[in-house]
């Protein structure tokens, strides 16, 4: 089961460089790092590759050709893709052909057995990127003013006077924008691609349940995202603007998305039982690909 020396490490080691770069390059490096979620997106890559591990440690390998024709193709759009957004620049243009290259990574070098991971990769990124770059515009104002009129009724019942005005909250010295981050739309494009990747696992589910899942996305991430924003008030008035407008700020971007993701598997468990009265499931999942 080890990982033979083999030609086809390299390129891995080049994706994973070009990962890297970009994800300090629009975190670490990035002056707007603590205004934006941008993390969430490399989270979200991360995650995909590990549930594609089994795929891609099957390229490492080195135990024979896959298909170098779709690989070829996917490699090619991934790079342009990344070229594209990197000329721009386009973050969301390099997210997609960094989707695209891992895709292509797995056709070319892996047996063809694997190739639905690779397909799987490239649609997962397609969906991730079509509902990041059109929902936000749609919807976070709308979304934004929702969360600045609730947190601050929220806050002024229970600790201290807080007044919005749109999507800005002032109190005492300071004054807070709720952002289009902060609206929750990241964690609702995020959730929704995740909510796909969390059902390709191979536990049978109604179309009710999985449509009703669904639906649950958009309410969790305002609860969530609205949680975020009260955290933030209060480390504002508590601690000082520099605190929560620094790493924290990122921080809790990140723990609200990781809640999110939990409260729906929560709903997806209950969900389940609901279905299937009396039963349990066996805590043993299995893959897609395995049931080819």
């Amino acid at each position: 089961m080890s990982i033979r020396p083999h030609a086809s490490w390299f390129p891995w080691l080049l994706f994973a460089l070009i990962t890297v770069h970009a994800a300090a390059r629009y975190t670490i490096l990035d002056p707007s790092f603590g205004n934006n979620d941008s993390s969430l997106l490399f989270v979200i890559i991360a995650l995909v590759l590990w549930i594609e591990r089994s795929s891609i440690i099957a390229s490492l390998r080195g135990e024979g050709t896959g298909d170098l024709i779709t690989g070829s193709a996917f490699l090619i759009t991934g790079w342009v893709l990344y070229v594209t957004g990197r000329l721009y620049p386009v973050m969301i243009l390099e997210i997609w052909g960094l989707f695209f290259m891992a895709a292509g990574l797995v056709a070319a070098l892996a047996l063809r057995q694997y190739r639905k991971s690779a397909f799987f990769m490239v649609i997962a990124g397609t969906v991730i990127v079509l509902i990041g770059w059109i929902a936000p515009d749609l919807f976070s104002s709308q979304l934004a003013l929702a969360i600045a009129a609730t947190s601050a009724k929220i806050i002024s019942a229970t600790l201290f006077p807080v007044i919005s005005d749109g999507v800005i909250l002032y109190f005492g010295p300071y004054s807070a924008e709720v952002t289009k981050a902060c609206s929750g739309m990241n964690s609702i494009f995020s959730l929704t691609a995740l909510s796909v990747l969390y059902l390709r696992q191979g536990v049978k589910r109604e179309p009710w349940h999985i449509a009703v899942l669904v639906a649950c996305v958009l309410p969790v991430a305002m609860l969530t995202n609205l949680i975020r924003v009260i955290v933030l008030v209060l480390a504002t008035n508590y601690v000082g603007d520099g605190f929560s407008q620094g790493l924290f700020h990122n921080a809790t971007g990140i723990f609200a998305f990781v809640v999110a993701l939990a409260i729906l598997a929560l709903i997806d468990h209950l969900l389940f039982n609901a279905s299937i009265p009396g039963t349990k499931q066996t805590g043993k999942i299995e893959h897609a690909d395995n049931k080819v």
